[in-house]
Formats: structure tokens, sequence, C-alpha cells
């Protein structure tokens, strides 16, 4: 299991969710998600994270991704160790999103279902491009390639931090790592939310349907639903 997780408890008004989908293998996928966890969990708790969250965001991620690549140049079995990272930052009424690599941020709004992150992956790339759609990606041999993870050296390593969105009632936010839309199309993913939207055990559900679907990597599914 080389997926971690952050809920964090509120503070101030504030909470940190994230996924982190660690790549590598021989356990050090498993260490480089949960130091970058674990980095995000005390920085939440010791810094004034409201002062400015998109600097916090971009601050934490940075330092973190040091960490871990501090690790497989003090280590060389850990060379190749990474992982993803995808969430978001909920401050008061808003949230600003973040992101490194495939894992993915979702959004349902009124009804309607929308990424709110960008992949950093070969076949998103070719997306961009316009030299494939998204039907195609979905089979596509390198969809799992990705441009960017942290892990890799930090002058190459691409983060995406949102602007703050402010929250609709009903908003529901959605962190999933890769195996979840590995195995299911948007399309299946808002069949599922839509009918199932109101039920407790909706991220239960859709990691439920990513491995009937298929899914063999380790799936992380987490649900936010906003209150106003």
């Amino acid at each position: 299991q080389e997926d971690s997780l952050l809920i964090t408890e509120v503070r101030r008004g504030m909470r940190l969710v994230f996924v982190a989908d660690g790549v590598g293998g021989h356990g050090h996928g498993d260490f480089a998600s949960k130091t970058v966890v674990d980095y995000f969990n005390n920085a939440f708790n010791a810094i004034d994270v409201d002062t400015d969250p998109a600097a916090f965001l971009n601050t934490t991620v940075i330092e973190a991704a040091r960490k871990v690549l501090d690790k497989s140049i003090e280590d060389p079995s850990y060379k190749n160790c990474g992982t993803t990272i995808s969430g978001f930052l909920v401050v008061g009424d808003d949230y600003y999103t973040i992101n490194i690599g495939d894992s993915r941020v979702y959004l349902w709004s009124e009804n309607c279902l929308s990424r709110e992150t960008h992949d950093h992956s070969v076949v998103q790339r070719l997306i961009d491009r316009g030299e494939i759609t998204e039907d195609e990606a979905f089979h596509h041999p390198q969809r799992n390639m990705m441009t960017s993870a942290i892990g890799q050296d930090l002058s190459m390593m691409v983060v995406d931090v949102g602007r703050a969105k402010r929250f609709k009632h009903g908003d529901i936010l959605f962190a999933f790592s890769d195996g979840v839309h590995d195995a299911l199309t948007d399309n299946q993913i808002y069949s599922m939310i839509s009918s199932y939207k109101d039920t407790p055990d909706l991220a239960d559900r859709l990691v439920k349907a990513a491995y009937n679907a298929g899914g063999k990597d380790n799936i992380t599914a987490v649900v936010y639903r906003y209150f106003d």
C-alpha cells in the first residue's frame, strides 16, 4: 500500500485534505507518500496558514519534496522513490487546490462534476495539444507516465496551487488517487456520485466501483462535504 492520505482536524476554521500516491517500489513509494503527509500535518499545526494559504501550500510542498529528494541522495536505493499529491485546503467558505502528478481533485456542484486539477502526465500533454481525445487517453499505453512528481529534481517539479474559490451550498470535493480514474471514466464517476451523493459511504462505494471495474492499483478516495 503506497497511498497515504491526510485529513486534518479543523483548526481555526481550516482543514487540509489530500491524497499522496507513492511510486518507487520496495516500500520506497510508501516512504515518500508518508513523508509528505507527515510534513504537511506538522506544518499545518505549526504555521499561521490563514495569513497566505496559497503561499503555505507552495512553501510546504517544496520543503516536503526536498525531504524526499534528500533521502534519495543519502541512500541510492531510494533513487527513484516519489509521490503524487492532490488535495485541497479549506479556509472558511473558500478552498485552494494543490496538485503534483496524476492524482486528482473533483468538485460536485449544482449537479455538475468538474476536475479541479490538471494532470501532469504524458497523455494530458497530448490532450492539451489536441493530439488525442479524453476517450483515447483512457486506453492509451502511456497513460500512467507522469511529467511531474515529488522526488524529481526541484527545478523540474511542477506545482499547481489553485486560487481561492468560494463554496456553494451542497458542494462536495473529492480527492482521488489515480486508481479511481484509471478504472472509471468521468461519466462513470458522475453516475456514481449522482446516485449515491447523499450516502455516508460514498467514498467506499467509489473505491469498490473502481476495483470492480478492474482497478489493480492502490485506490484512495476522500469525500469532503461543505455545509454552509
